[in-house]
């Protein structure tokens, strides 16, 4: 069971994360660099050593933005959860009292 201040932090840590990815400057640059990688990533030739290893990376780093990108999901989907625990208990407390 998480203590109310750790609740209370993960609920800030997950509006910091919603407003960093949500941030339309933030966003601009996300569909960039995916662009980008997209571009790489179809302009390697599917045949021969150096188009694979070409291809390899660039889908490599498609992997390190996505997953990069999960995190932030991650941690606004424990926020969220954070806050519903935390309405949950506040509202058990109140039927107590």
């Amino acid at each position: 069971m998480r203590s109310e201040t750790e609740l209370k932090n993960l609920i800030q840590k997950a509006q910091r994360a919603d407003q960093l990815l949500n941030d339309p400057l933030i966003q601009e640059f996300i569909v960039a660099v995916k662009g980008k990688l997209m571009i790489e990533f179809e302009s390697t030739s599917l045949g021969g050593f150096f188009g694979d290893k070409k291809r390899l990376n660039a889908w490599r780093k498609m992997q390190v933005l996505n997953s990069f990108l999960e995190e932030f999901t991650k941690t606004i989907k424990k926020g969220k959860d954070a806050r519903t625990l935390l309405e949950k208990a506040k509202n058990h407390i109140r039927r107590i009292i």
